[in-house]
């Protein structure tokens, strides 16, 4: 009992003496862990984010600015060091380092996850329509404090040359609130633009080049047939409205004097193709052929051309050579013909009088000389009558006496008797 008794002693005595002891071995440490319950290493959220001071040890209540590369925006612009944390757990002691966040009023808020670069404004996917005239897309800003200065503009990129000359647009637009559409203004098809969202006065926030769809495209210009060889032409069609693929031609046939139809065909050649020759022509036929372009968007409006054929096939459109050499031939001479008919009847049409006044001339002449006159027509008629069929030799008739008149009581008289005188001879 003595010997327990005084072990107990010596256990309630050297117990207070073992506390003190350990009291000092620990002072040291405990001033270390408290010392760094005061510090915060620098923090690794997103390798994109730039500290300054950049350090790898903060102090509590130290601040921090945060800033990320252009077109980005951090959570938080400015963090301090609160100091460490010991959360709850069943093991050895682990320490976290606690920061905090200054939001957008003002207040420090503990961060709960990790600071990232973000965008400020973000194009919602999905939302980008590009067609043939237009380019749209819908964008909402994650940080509304800096979005207050953003603008989006449509810009022509690629200046192209006759006759696909573009124009330059003007399509820009400052946008507001945290969410909206940006259209940009009408715009050519087939053509290269750029879309930019940018904050001011220089921080690109999105960027993309985009083309235009294509549309269909122009009719084919000048078709016309060729009669030398029977080839229909055309002008070959820029690609302005978009890459042309070929032509499409659709030939219908019918009979020339009732339009009862006779046959169709379609035809695609390649987008080199410039001419195309039909390979048979039904003779005595009406044909109408149209041409449209061809791009991935469709067939274009069509050119037309109409044309018959001849019997021996050959189109009345545009007639051959020997037709026209024998049409020249008859309009020169139906007029040269035409003149010289006209010079013969005029010549006739004055013979005839000249005879018959030859006949009545004893009636136009003055009594005077009626009695020379009278010899000198019986003289001509007797020899016409010789010549006519009289025998050589026959006497030819004399002219009757003329009674001369004498006085004024044998004037009327003498006229008769001159009268009858004139008419027989």
């Amino acid at each position: 009992m003595a010997m327990r008794g005084l072990a107990l002693a010596f256990l309630l005595v050297l117990a207070p003496l073992l506390l003190v002891w350990g009291q000092k071995d620990a002072g040291p440490k405990n001033q270390a862990g408290a010392k760094e319950a005061e510090m915060c290493q620098r923090p690794w959220w997103d390798q994109r984010l730039q500290l300054a001071p950049d350090q790898e040890n903060y102090k509590k209540n130290e601040e921090v600015r945060l800033s990320c590369p252009k077109g980005f925006q951090p959570s938080f612009t400015e963090i301090k060091c609160s100091g460490k944390v010991q959360p709850i757990s069943y093991g050895n002691p682990v320490y976290s380092d606690l920061w905090l966040g200054r939001d957008i009023t003002g207040v420090w808020i503990r961060i709960q996850s990790s600071v990232e670069c973000i965008d400020v404004l973000q194009v919602v996917p999905g939302t980008l329509e590009v067609s043939s005239t237009s380019i749209k897309l819908n964008w909402t800003c994650r940080l509304p404090d800096a979005c207050q200065q953003v603008r989006a503009r449509c810009r022509l990129e690629e200046h192209s040359t006759l006759p696909c000359e573009a124009e330059e647009v003007k399509g820009e637009e400052m946008l507001h609130g945290q969410e909206g559409t940006f259209t940009c203004p009408p715009l050519q098809p087939f053509t290269v633009y750029s879309v930019t969202i940018s904050l001011l006065p220089s921080t690109i926030l999105f960027t993309r080049l985009l083309r235009t769809k294509e549309t269909v495209p122009d009719k084919p210009e000048k078709l016309w047939l060729d009669p030398s060889t029977g080839s229909l032409r055309w002008k070959a069609l820029p690609s302005c409205k978009g890459e042309i693929i070929g032509y499409q031609l659709n030939i219908t046939a019918r009979r020339a004097h009732d339009g009862s139809f006779l046959e169709f065909n379609q035809v695609l050649v390649n987008q080199s193709a410039t001419q195309y020759t039909p390979p048979h022509q039904i003779p005595g036929s009406k044909y109408t052929v149209t041409v449209q372009g061809l791009t991935a968007a469709g067939a274009g409006a069509a050119s037309r051309l109409e044309f018959r054929t001849y019997v021996s096939g050959q189109p009345l459109g545009l007639w051959p050579g020997s037709v026209v050499i024998v049409v020249v031939v008859v309009l020169v001479l139906v007029p040269v013909a035409a003149g010289i008919l006209c010079f013969l009847l005029s010549r006739k049409r004055k013979a005839l009088p000249r005879k018959a006044e030859e006949d009545h001339y004893t009636e136009l002449q003055p009594y005077e000389n009626l009695d020379n006159y009278c010899v000198i027509k019986g003289t001509l008629l007797a020899e016409e009558d010789a010549g006519k069929g009289g025998q050589a030799g026959e006497l030819l008739p004399q002219p009757l006496p003329v009674l001369e008149s004498s006085g004024d009581s044998q004037s009327s008289e003498g006229k008769k008797m001159g009268r009858m005188s004139n008419t027989r001879c």
